[in-house]
């Protein structure tokens, strides 16, 4: 099943941080082995770059990219113009643009999103925890 992933959960799943459920744990293992799909917004890589240089996370940017480049299971979605118009839609909703364009993205594609955020229920998204 294809699933959309918010910037805490995919960085929770990289760093082997215990916050992350364990639901969540095992559809990031099973899309490790090729078993689930899981899409990252081009903006959780932004907020990725952006937490590193704030130095709240300690992630290699560039080893990131290569580990993403290499993987079968993991898809960029870029940011386009179509989920730039669904974000304005939602954006009384929700106030941090990250998590704007990120749920945008989710509505967009059709797909549930992993989130330990529960607010984005109210925008009709299907939230995975």
């Amino acid at each position: 099943m294809p699933y959309v992933t918010d910037t805490h959960a995919i960085i929770w799943h990289l760093t082997g941080d215990p916050q992350l459920s364990t639901r969540v744990k095992r559809i990031f293992q099973r899309a490790d082995t090729n078993q689930d799909y899981i899409v990252i917004p081009c903006i959780v890589l932004f907020e990725i770059v952006y937490l590193i240089e704030k130095r709240k996370i300690a992630i290699n940017f560039e080893s990131l990219l290569k580990a993403l480049d290499r993987a079968r299971n993991y898809k960029i979605e870029p940011l386009c113009l179509p989920i730039i118009e669904k974000s304005r839609a939602i954006q009384r909703g929700i106030k941090d643009p990250w998590d704007r364009l990120i749920a945008a993205t989710a509505l967009h594609l059709g797909m549930p999103l992993i989130s330990r955020d529960r607010s984005l229920r109210k925008l009709g998204l299907q939230i995975i925890w």
